[in-house]
């Protein structure tokens, strides 16, 4: 009998099976470790005493023993199967927050990570700020599922779904982690938001009735509102260059409404309107009895007026050169001094400049100071002529239609031939121009629908126009038409002289045909009356490049430009006197 005890005593020992038996209810003296062993109890009566057996079972023979069962083994088969290959990024930890499986998905993730959470359990991570805040710890402390947005140390954003598994008493043996990474879709909503918020002061600012509504729908002016909307809330001197009446003032008043100094002073300078022994003493302000005729109390510039707020100077390339320096002092140190003092006062002031001229060739001129050039040019903002963004003109003449007609309670409108009498003119007043005639148009006119005759009556004075203006709308506005050769004109004989001898002048092929196109249109005096889209349309080109022709055969002095408020010419003959020489030659 002894040597069969011997015997299972060296099998169960070759087993790593420990086997304990102890008369109930006394305890056992030790306790298998219950992370290596699964310990199952029994109990039994033997001689009218109980007993109870303890058999240890180390938990890598139980694994072993449980994979041979063909339903583990297609179980576990069908689970690695889908944490290798799922997209959802799968975490599962035991009832400590030590990891027990994850997918392949959460792997690539982490990547340098994982090491860490496998070592160091998820709660000892959290600790240390890789992820915030853990959905493990969020199930442990409320004993539910839980779902949570998860930031980690590497920038990502994650939404975690924490799902706990409970045994027969309750207590949570595993935990689930699923989370999907929505960091682009985080990044898309801030930015949506923020668009949203932008869209909401631009509202504002559009609608604002204290500023003067700014209408457009072309992408060049959408470029100009969406510089301001970047530069309105800092303090950078802005340049705004333009012809005049293209909304200079506009777009500032536009930049200061919109800045954190809205509430503040607003000034507006015409630098050109002042007379220029006035101007300093109206910008610096001046102490009592600095010269005569001075106020015997003195009086502020404009620049202290601002102070907080905003200046606009407008026509800056107007501004006397002597005064040049001291702005640029002003602009430099952030301080005024008035005339007749000595020491300087601190301001806290916005410039925003605007000009007209092109301020690089006053600049070679030796008119305007480069380096005051260089100090206003910190943001330049330029604002297109009204003849390069047409897709404007429409909302344009809707809007300042609709204003003159509740100002004058009126009810005009303009017809749709009227309305492309309207695209065939260069407006060289720019919107200042368009506003002015439309206004005149409503009060003046005795029909309530505006047809070309009315408008004709107002942008032209001679016959000539009338022309020229009927040409557009029977040629201009169709792509279709051609224009009609004038009849006894001599232009195309003139012309013709000279065809083999264009290369000799450096004209271009493209040029050529421009100039051919050009001279199937009426001439007076060799001056001819035409839009950039009317040749664009008979070319079947861009405007761009026509424009691009123009200013070539411009700068080779073979046209003259010939511009005035109602009208655009193109005498060509600078390039008749030049053809004429190569021909004689």
């Amino acid at each position: 009998m002894s040597e069969e005890k011997n015997l299972l005593e060296q099998a169960l020992k070759s087993l790593k099976l420990d086997i304990e038996i102890f008369q109930s209810p006394i305890k056992p003296e030790s306790v298998p470790d219950p992370n290596s062993f699964i310990v199952h109890s029994s109990e039994f009566s033997l001689s009218g005493s109980k007993y109870t057996a303890n058999l240890a079972i180390p938990k890598e023979i139980l694994q072993t023993l449980t994979k041979e069962l063909p339903e583990y083994y297609n179980m576990e088969l069908d689970l690695n199967t889908i944490l290798n290959h799922c997209r959802e990024v799968i975490f599962v930890s035991d009832g400590s927050g030590k990891v027990m499986r994850v997918s392949s998905s959460w792997k690539k993730l982490w990547e340098a990570e994982g090491k860490g959470f496998f070592d160091k359990g998820v709660l000892q991570v959290e600790k240390e700020g890789v992820i915030s805040p853990s959905a493990t710890r969020l199930v442990l402390e409320k004993k539910e599922q839980v779902q949570i947005v998860q930031q980690t140390n590497t920038g990502r954003t994650l939404m975690v779904t924490g799902i706990p598994i409970k045994n027969e008493d309750g207590d949570i043996q595993r935990i689930i982690s699923m989370s999907e990474d929505i960091t682009e879709i985080s990044y898309l909503k801030q930015e949506l938001k923020s668009e949203k918020v932008k869209n909401e002061k631009l509202h504002a600012l559009l609608f604002n009735h204290e500023v003067s509504s700014l209408v457009f729908n072309s992408a060049a002016m959408d470029n100009v509102l969406h510089t301001v909307l970047k530069i309105a809330n800092v303090d950078s001197t802005v340049l705004i260059s333009g012809e005049s009446g293209v909304g200079k003032e506009v777009i500032a008043h536009y930049i200061h409404q919109w800045s954190d100094r809205a509430d503040k002073p607003f000034i507006k300078v015409n630098c050109g309107s002042i007379p220029e022994n006035l101007l300093e003493s109206e910008l610096f302000g001046y102490t009592k009895g600095s010269f005569t005729g001075a106020l015997k109390e003195g009086k502020q510039g404009l620049f202290e007026a601002a102070n907080e707020g905003t200046i606009f100077l407008d026509e800056i390339g107007e501004m006397p050169f002597s005064l040049q320096v001291k702005l640029l002092r002003v602009l430099q140190e952030q301080e005024v001094t008035r005339i007749g003092e000595t020491s300087p006062t601190k301001i806290n002031v916005r410039v925003i400049a605007a000009t007209n001229r092109s301020l690089p060739e006053e600049i070679k001129k030796k008119s305007f100071r480069e380096d005051l050039y260089y100090r206003l040019n910190v943001v330049p903002i330029h604002i297109p002529p009204l003849r390069e963004r047409r897709e404007d003109l429409l909302p344009l003449i809707l809007h300042f239609t609709d204003e003159f007609n509740r100002k004058f309670s009126k009810r005009k409108v303009f017809s749709q031939e009227a309305i492309k009498h309207f695209y065939s003119y260069s407006w060289p007043g720019n919107i200042r121009e368009l506003r002015n005639i439309i206004e005149r148009l409503i009060v003046m006119a005795d029909a309530d629908y505006l047809e070309p005759v009315h408008l004709l009556s107002i942008i032209r004075d001679e016959t000539e126009d009338l022309v020229m203006m009927q040409t557009v709308e029977s040629v201009g506005m169709n792509r279709n038409l051609q224009p009609s050769l004038a009849k006894d004109d001599q232009t195309f004989s003139t012309l013709s002289k000279f065809a083999r001898h264009y290369r000799r002048l450096g004209i271009t092929h493209g040029e050529w045909g421009l100039i051919c196109a050009i001279f199937t249109y009426k001439s007076v005096d060799w001056t001819f009356h035409f839009t950039e889209e009317e040749l664009a349309a008979h070319l079947d080109c861009g405007t761009r490049q026509i424009r691009k022709w123009l200013y070539s055969l411009r700068k080779k002095e073979m046209l003259i430009l010939e511009r005035s408020w109602k009208k655009t010419g193109y005498n060509f003959k600078p390039l008749l006197v030049k053809a004429e020489r190569a021909v004689r030659i």
